[in-house]
Protein backbone atom coordinates (compact mmCIF):
# COMPACT_ATOMS: atom_id res chain seq x y z
CA UNK A 1 0.00 0.00 0.00
CA UNK A 2 1.07 3.12 -1.01
CA UNK A 3 1.98 5.98 1.87
CA UNK A 4 2.30 8.96 -0.59
CA UNK A 5 0.04 12.00 -0.56
CA UNK A 6 -3.16 10.95 -3.07
CA UNK A 7 -2.30 12.35 -6.43
CA UNK A 8 -4.38 15.14 -8.19
CA UNK A 9 -3.16 14.25 -11.79
CA UNK A 10 -3.00 11.00 -13.05
CA UNK A 11 -1.53 10.12 -16.30
CA UNK A 12 -1.65 6.68 -17.93
CA UNK A 13 0.21 5.67 -20.79
CA UNK A 14 -0.55 3.55 -23.36
CA UNK A 15 -1.20 3.90 -26.55
CA UNK A 16 -1.85 0.80 -28.92
CA UNK A 17 -2.67 -2.17 -29.56
CA UNK A 18 -6.66 -2.05 -29.34
CA UNK A 19 -7.34 -5.25 -27.08
CA UNK A 20 -4.43 -3.90 -24.95
CA UNK A 21 -6.29 -0.96 -24.39
CA UNK A 22 -9.54 -2.49 -23.60
CA UNK A 23 -7.32 -4.81 -21.28
CA UNK A 24 -6.17 -1.43 -19.91
CA UNK A 25 -9.44 0.07 -18.72
CA UNK A 26 -9.79 -1.56 -15.41
CA UNK A 27 -6.61 -0.07 -14.35
CA UNK A 28 -8.60 3.20 -15.29
CA UNK A 29 -11.25 2.13 -13.12
CA UNK A 30 -8.86 1.20 -10.31
CA UNK A 31 -7.45 4.52 -10.10
CA UNK A 32 -10.31 6.34 -9.87
CA UNK A 33 -11.81 4.61 -7.43
CA UNK A 34 -8.39 5.04 -5.42
CA UNK A 35 -8.54 8.72 -6.49
CA UNK A 36 -12.29 9.97 -6.86
CA UNK A 37 -10.69 13.56 -6.37
CA UNK A 38 -7.89 13.24 -9.01
CA UNK A 39 -8.37 14.44 -12.70
CA UNK A 40 -7.03 11.77 -15.05
CA UNK A 41 -5.48 11.62 -18.54
CA UNK A 42 -4.58 8.72 -20.80
CA UNK A 43 -1.78 9.11 -23.38
CA UNK A 44 -3.03 7.03 -26.38
CA UNK A 45 -2.83 6.60 -30.23
CA UNK A 46 -5.79 8.91 -31.97
CA UNK A 47 -6.92 5.79 -33.73
CA UNK A 48 -7.71 4.12 -30.13
CA UNK A 49 -8.98 7.58 -28.14
CA UNK A 50 -12.62 7.10 -29.34
CA UNK A 51 -12.99 4.27 -27.24
CA UNK A 52 -11.24 5.43 -24.07
CA UNK A 53 -12.82 8.99 -23.90
CA UNK A 54 -15.83 8.90 -21.79
CA UNK A 55 -13.32 7.02 -19.21
CA UNK A 56 -10.91 9.85 -18.71
CA UNK A 57 -10.97 13.63 -17.90
CA UNK A 58 -8.23 14.09 -21.05
CA UNK A 59 -6.67 12.30 -24.16
CA UNK A 60 -3.26 13.37 -24.77
CA UNK A 61 -2.97 12.17 -28.02
CA UNK A 62 0.05 9.92 -28.96
CA UNK A 63 0.43 10.79 -33.01
CA UNK A 64 3.00 8.13 -33.41
CA UNK A 65 2.56 8.62 -37.05
CA UNK A 66 4.13 12.34 -37.01
CA UNK A 67 7.66 10.90 -36.28
CA UNK A 68 9.77 12.86 -34.46
CA UNK A 69 7.48 15.58 -34.32
CA UNK A 70 5.54 14.24 -31.96
CA UNK A 71 7.37 13.56 -29.21
CA UNK A 72 7.55 17.75 -28.66
CA UNK A 73 3.77 17.79 -29.43
CA UNK A 74 2.98 15.06 -26.80
CA UNK A 75 5.30 16.99 -24.24
CA UNK A 76 3.90 20.42 -24.34
CA UNK A 77 0.12 18.42 -23.77
CA UNK A 78 1.18 16.65 -20.88
CA UNK A 79 3.05 19.18 -19.21
CA UNK A 80 0.11 21.30 -19.85
CA UNK A 81 -2.27 18.76 -18.02
CA UNK A 82 0.36 18.36 -15.11
CA UNK A 83 0.43 15.17 -13.83
CA UNK A 84 1.96 14.31 -10.49
CA UNK A 85 1.85 10.45 -10.68
CA UNK A 86 2.38 8.79 -14.33
CA UNK A 87 2.02 5.33 -14.74
CA UNK A 88 3.23 3.10 -17.95
CA UNK A 89 1.01 0.30 -18.61
CA UNK A 90 2.50 -0.60 -21.94
CA UNK A 91 6.45 -1.58 -20.69
CA UNK A 92 8.35 -0.42 -24.01
CA UNK A 93 10.47 2.13 -25.10
CA UNK A 94 8.11 4.57 -26.14
CA UNK A 95 5.61 4.64 -23.19
CA UNK A 96 8.80 4.60 -20.56
CA UNK A 97 9.32 8.35 -22.95
CA UNK A 98 6.08 9.52 -22.52
CA UNK A 99 6.13 8.90 -18.74
CA UNK A 100 9.27 10.36 -18.38
CA UNK A 101 8.54 13.43 -20.53
CA UNK A 102 4.90 13.94 -18.68
CA UNK A 103 6.79 15.28 -15.94
CA UNK A 104 5.53 13.46 -13.15
CA UNK A 105 7.76 13.45 -9.84
CA UNK A 106 6.53 9.74 -9.51
CA UNK A 107 6.33 7.12 -12.25
CA UNK A 108 5.43 3.83 -12.07
CA UNK A 109 4.64 0.52 -13.83
CA UNK A 110 5.06 -3.06 -14.27
CA UNK A 111 7.96 -5.47 -12.41
CA UNK A 112 10.45 -4.77 -14.68
CA UNK A 113 11.11 -8.16 -15.78
CA UNK A 114 7.72 -8.12 -17.11
CA UNK A 115 8.55 -5.68 -19.98
CA UNK A 116 8.78 -6.07 -23.15
CA UNK A 117 11.83 -3.80 -23.30
CA UNK A 118 12.77 -4.16 -19.17
CA UNK A 119 15.74 -1.77 -20.63
CA UNK A 120 14.00 0.97 -20.68
CA UNK A 121 11.80 1.15 -17.54
CA UNK A 122 15.86 0.97 -15.80
CA UNK A 123 17.46 3.87 -18.19
CA UNK A 124 14.16 6.27 -18.18
CA UNK A 125 13.67 5.72 -14.49
CA UNK A 126 9.82 4.11 -14.50
CA UNK A 127 9.80 1.98 -10.89
CA UNK A 128 8.93 -1.61 -10.96
CA UNK A 129 5.59 -1.81 -8.82
CA UNK A 130 4.79 -5.27 -8.81
CA UNK A 131 5.93 -8.82 -8.85
CA UNK A 132 6.26 -10.20 -12.52
CA UNK A 133 4.64 -13.75 -11.69
CA UNK A 134 1.29 -12.73 -12.69
CA UNK A 135 1.18 -13.70 -16.76
CA UNK A 136 -2.13 -12.24 -17.39
CA UNK A 137 -2.06 -8.05 -18.41
CA UNK A 138 -4.92 -7.21 -16.58
CA UNK A 139 -3.50 -8.79 -13.26
CA UNK A 140 -0.29 -7.08 -13.20
CA UNK A 141 -2.05 -3.94 -13.90
CA UNK A 142 -3.92 -4.23 -11.32
CA UNK A 143 -1.07 -4.91 -8.78
CA UNK A 144 0.18 -1.62 -9.92
CA UNK A 145 -2.95 -0.18 -8.95
CA UNK A 146 -2.40 -1.67 -5.80
CA UNK A 147 1.13 -0.58 -5.53
CA UNK A 148 -0.41 3.04 -5.42
CA UNK A 149 -3.32 2.90 -2.86
CA UNK A 150 -6.10 1.29 -5.18
CA UNK A 151 -8.42 -0.87 -2.48
CA UNK A 152 -8.61 -4.40 -3.52
CA UNK A 153 -11.40 -5.52 -5.91
CA UNK A 154 -12.61 -7.34 -9.05
CA UNK A 155 -11.52 -5.34 -12.23
CA UNK A 156 -13.95 -3.71 -13.51
CA UNK A 157 -13.66 -3.85 -17.52
CA UNK A 158 -16.82 -2.53 -18.90
CA UNK A 159 -16.16 1.21 -21.04
CA UNK A 160 -18.62 3.09 -19.17
CA UNK A 161 -21.41 2.76 -22.28
CA UNK A 162 -24.27 5.29 -21.82
CA UNK A 163 -28.13 4.45 -22.00
CA UNK A 164 -27.93 6.13 -25.72
CA UNK A 165 -25.16 3.85 -26.85
CA UNK A 166 -26.76 0.13 -25.06
CA UNK A 167 -29.96 1.74 -26.97
CA UNK A 168 -28.14 1.90 -30.02
CA UNK A 169 -26.64 -1.45 -29.66
CA UNK A 170 -29.46 -3.15 -29.32
CA UNK A 171 -30.93 -1.31 -32.55
CA UNK A 172 -27.94 -2.22 -34.58
CA UNK A 173 -28.87 -5.98 -33.40
CA UNK A 174 -32.45 -6.46 -34.09
CA UNK A 175 -31.52 -4.84 -37.77
CA UNK A 176 -28.67 -7.64 -37.85
CA UNK A 177 -31.10 -10.21 -36.52
CA UNK A 178 -34.50 -9.72 -36.31
CA UNK A 179 -36.30 -11.38 -33.26
CA UNK A 180 -35.27 -12.62 -30.26
CA UNK A 181 -35.95 -16.89 -31.33
CA UNK A 182 -32.13 -17.12 -32.04
CA UNK A 183 -29.13 -16.69 -29.95
CA UNK A 184 -26.34 -14.62 -32.04
CA UNK A 185 -23.59 -15.90 -32.94
CA UNK A 186 -20.83 -13.43 -34.04
CA UNK A 187 -17.62 -14.63 -35.59
CA UNK A 188 -14.20 -12.31 -35.71
CA UNK A 189 -12.57 -12.96 -39.04
CA UNK A 190 -8.77 -11.61 -38.39
CA UNK A 191 -6.24 -9.38 -40.43
CA UNK A 192 -5.03 -12.09 -42.98
CA UNK A 193 -1.01 -12.94 -42.33
CA UNK A 194 -1.73 -12.06 -38.79
CA UNK A 195 -0.32 -15.74 -37.53
CA UNK A 196 -3.33 -15.62 -34.74
CA UNK A 197 -5.54 -15.53 -37.63
CA UNK A 198 -7.49 -18.51 -38.33
CA UNK A 199 -8.52 -18.52 -42.21
CA UNK A 200 -10.57 -17.02 -43.80
CA UNK A 201 -11.60 -20.01 -45.60
CA UNK A 202 -12.36 -22.05 -42.02
CA UNK A 203 -14.74 -19.29 -41.32
CA UNK A 204 -16.19 -19.58 -44.62
CA UNK A 205 -16.76 -23.50 -44.24
CA UNK A 206 -18.62 -23.17 -40.91
CA UNK A 207 -20.73 -20.78 -42.08
CA UNK A 208 -22.07 -23.32 -44.05
CA UNK A 209 -22.99 -25.55 -41.05
CA UNK A 210 -25.73 -22.84 -40.25
CA UNK A 211 -29.30 -22.83 -42.64
CA UNK A 212 -32.50 -20.52 -41.93
CA UNK A 213 -33.62 -22.84 -38.92
CA UNK A 214 -30.29 -23.17 -37.05
CA UNK A 215 -30.84 -22.23 -33.46
CA UNK A 216 -28.00 -19.94 -33.86
CA UNK A 217 -28.30 -16.10 -36.21
CA UNK A 218 -24.66 -16.09 -36.98
CA UNK A 219 -22.98 -12.47 -37.61
CA UNK A 220 -20.01 -11.63 -39.45
CA UNK A 221 -18.64 -8.52 -38.07
CA UNK A 222 -14.86 -6.75 -39.56
CA UNK A 223 -13.48 -4.39 -39.15
CA UNK A 224 -11.87 -1.78 -41.44
CA UNK A 225 -8.17 -4.12 -41.42
CA UNK A 226 -10.45 -7.14 -42.35
CA UNK A 227 -12.91 -5.36 -44.70
CA UNK A 228 -11.91 -7.47 -47.67
CA UNK A 229 -11.91 -10.10 -45.69
CA UNK A 230 -15.73 -9.37 -44.52
CA UNK A 231 -16.63 -8.75 -48.28
CA UNK A 232 -15.61 -12.28 -49.27
CA UNK A 233 -17.09 -13.89 -46.86
CA UNK A 234 -20.24 -12.17 -47.82
CA UNK A 235 -19.74 -13.38 -51.26
CA UNK A 236 -19.21 -17.28 -50.44
CA UNK A 237 -22.04 -16.92 -48.10
CA UNK A 238 -24.08 -19.71 -49.92
CA UNK A 239 -26.22 -20.46 -47.63
CA UNK A 240 -27.28 -16.73 -47.39
CA UNK A 241 -28.34 -17.31 -43.34
CA UNK A 242 -25.39 -15.18 -42.00
CA UNK A 243 -25.78 -11.50 -41.73
CA UNK A 244 -22.27 -9.30 -42.58
CA UNK A 245 -21.12 -5.61 -40.63
CA UNK A 246 -18.48 -5.19 -43.17
CA UNK A 247 -15.93 -2.80 -42.33
CA UNK A 248 -17.51 -1.58 -38.88
CA UNK A 249 -14.76 1.39 -37.11
CA UNK A 250 -16.73 2.79 -34.58
CA UNK A 251 -15.20 0.80 -31.87
CA UNK A 252 -17.86 1.71 -28.71
CA UNK A 253 -20.78 1.13 -31.80
CA UNK A 254 -18.88 -2.56 -31.48
CA UNK A 255 -18.75 -2.42 -27.26
CA UNK A 256 -22.85 -1.72 -27.64
CA UNK A 257 -23.59 -4.19 -30.14
CA UNK A 258 -21.54 -7.19 -28.14
CA UNK A 259 -23.52 -6.24 -25.22
CA UNK A 260 -27.01 -6.61 -26.92
CA UNK A 261 -25.94 -10.05 -28.15
CA UNK A 262 -24.69 -10.89 -24.40
CA UNK A 263 -28.55 -10.42 -23.60
CA UNK A 264 -29.64 -12.33 -25.65
CA UNK A 265 -27.32 -15.08 -25.32
CA UNK A 266 -25.09 -15.09 -27.73
CA UNK A 267 -21.22 -15.68 -28.03
CA UNK A 268 -18.41 -14.41 -30.14
CA UNK A 269 -16.21 -16.67 -31.85
CA UNK A 270 -12.85 -15.27 -32.71
CA UNK A 271 -9.08 -15.39 -32.79
CA UNK A 272 -6.89 -13.20 -30.23
CA UNK A 273 -7.92 -9.81 -31.48
CA UNK A 274 -9.07 -6.61 -30.10
CA UNK A 275 -12.44 -7.37 -30.41
CA UNK A 276 -12.57 -10.49 -28.95
CA UNK A 277 -11.00 -8.33 -25.49
CA UNK A 278 -13.82 -5.64 -26.89
CA UNK A 279 -16.25 -8.88 -26.21
CA UNK A 280 -15.09 -9.68 -22.86
CA UNK A 281 -14.90 -6.06 -21.48
CA UNK A 282 -19.40 -6.33 -21.65
CA UNK A 283 -18.94 -9.97 -20.33
CA UNK A 284 -19.71 -11.28 -24.10
CA UNK A 285 -18.13 -15.29 -23.80
CA UNK A 286 -15.63 -15.49 -26.12
CA UNK A 287 -14.91 -19.00 -28.06
CA UNK A 288 -11.39 -18.47 -28.32
CA UNK A 289 -9.55 -19.79 -31.70
CA UNK A 290 -6.17 -19.63 -29.85
CA UNK A 291 -2.85 -19.98 -31.30
CA UNK A 292 -0.25 -19.93 -31.54
CA UNK A 293 0.02 -17.47 -28.24
CA UNK A 294 -0.62 -18.52 -24.71
CA UNK A 295 -4.41 -17.69 -24.03
CA UNK A 296 -3.62 -17.29 -19.97
CA UNK A 297 -1.37 -14.70 -21.24
CA UNK A 298 -3.00 -12.92 -23.83
CA UNK A 299 -6.61 -13.70 -23.86
CA UNK A 300 -9.63 -12.24 -23.04
CA UNK A 301 -9.91 -12.09 -18.82
CA UNK A 302 -10.81 -13.82 -16.96
CA UNK A 303 -8.82 -16.59 -18.66
CA UNK A 304 -10.14 -19.06 -20.74
CA UNK A 305 -11.04 -22.23 -18.37
CA UNK A 306 -11.12 -20.48 -15.04
CA UNK A 307 -14.34 -21.46 -13.10
CA UNK A 308 -15.60 -17.52 -13.20
CA UNK A 309 -14.89 -17.22 -16.89
CA UNK A 310 -17.57 -16.92 -19.50
CA UNK A 311 -15.02 -18.05 -21.96
CA UNK A 312 -13.78 -20.93 -23.75
CA UNK A 313 -10.95 -22.10 -25.92
CA UNK A 314 -11.81 -24.08 -28.95
CA UNK A 315 -10.33 -27.60 -28.69
CA UNK A 316 -7.61 -26.61 -26.69
CA UNK A 317 -4.53 -28.98 -26.01
CA UNK A 318 -5.25 -32.06 -23.96
CA UNK A 319 -2.77 -31.26 -21.71
CA UNK A 320 -3.03 -27.45 -20.87
CA UNK A 321 -5.08 -25.60 -18.22
CA UNK A 322 -4.98 -21.94 -16.48
CA UNK A 323 -1.37 -21.62 -15.58
CA UNK A 324 0.20 -24.67 -17.34
CA UNK A 325 2.94 -24.45 -20.39
CA UNK A 326 1.28 -23.15 -23.50
CA UNK A 327 1.62 -25.73 -26.50
CA UNK A 328 2.74 -23.59 -29.41
CA UNK A 329 0.35 -24.67 -31.90
CA UNK A 330 -0.21 -23.27 -35.36
CA UNK A 331 -4.01 -21.78 -35.35
CA UNK A 332 -4.77 -23.64 -38.97
CA UNK A 333 -4.75 -26.99 -36.95
CA UNK A 334 -8.48 -25.96 -35.81
CA UNK A 335 -11.26 -27.34 -37.58
CA UNK A 336 -15.18 -26.26 -38.17
CA UNK A 337 -15.95 -29.34 -36.24
CA UNK A 338 -14.29 -27.76 -33.35
CA UNK A 339 -16.34 -24.73 -33.32
CA UNK A 340 -19.19 -26.41 -33.26
CA UNK A 341 -18.16 -28.56 -30.40
CA UNK A 342 -17.08 -25.59 -28.40
CA UNK A 343 -20.95 -24.20 -29.11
Amino acid sequence: MSTSPPPARVLVARSSHLGDVAQTIPLVHALRSAFPGARVAWAIQPAFAPLVAPLVDAVVPFERDGGARAWPRIRRAMRAFGADLAVDAQGNWKSAMVVRLSGAQRRVGCARAAWQEPLAARVLGVSGATAADAPHLVDRLMAVAASVGAPAAPPRLDPALTGDELRAGFEALEALSPGAGRAPLLLHPGVPGDPRTWPSERYAALLERFGPHSDRAPIVVTGPAEADVGARLDALDRCGAAAHLVGQSDVRALCALFHAARQRGGVLVAQDSGPAHLAASVGLGVRLLAGPEDPSRTGPWPVCGAVDSPHRLVRPPADWRPGAPWTRRPIESIEPEDVLAAL
